[in-house]
């Protein structure tokens, strides 16, 4: 098992390089093969591979992306961080077609690590705000 410190490292250099940047083409060296995400979007795929389609998804909807990392804490295999998302809505969402605008939203996940991977991955998604600011709602 990797210390706390370096899983938190691994943690702000996924979130810099996979969701920030869109790197899609480096989820394996982030994410263990027996990946288990146990709260997946409806249709997404709870392994390694949902990660890798959510990432390339998120970056086809949202122009202009950027991941503003507010907190990143670890204890033992376990990190935990709080994530503010912004990006201008260019593209499909889940079925909600572009509406131009900006979006801005608040995730919070907590990520169990094995061999220095990620290997669970639980998280909570402000996706009314997100709905609101699409124009999915009205």
């Amino acid at each position: 098992m990797a210390e706390s410190g370096s899983n938190t490292e691994r943690m702000r250099s996924f979130v810099e390089l996979v969701q920030g940047q869109g790197r899609a083409d480096l989820v394996e060296e982030f994410v263990h093969t027996d990946f288990r995400n146990h709260t997946a979007s409806p249709g997404q795929s709870p392994d390694r591979d949902g990660v890798r389609v959510a990432t390339e998804a998120l970056h086809a909807a949202f122009s202009d992306f950027q991941v503003e990392l507010l907190h990143c804490i670890g204890a033992g295999d376990v990190v935990s961080t709080h994530k503010v998302f912004r990006g201008r809505h260019t593209g499909e969402w889940f079925g909600v077609p572009a509406s131009g605008r900006p979006v801005e939203f608040a995730v919070m996940d907590l990520t169990r690590y094995r061999d220095g991977l990620m290997f669970e991955h639980w998280a909570i998604a402000d996706a009314l705000t997100l709905l609101q600011q699409t124009g999915a709602l009205g």
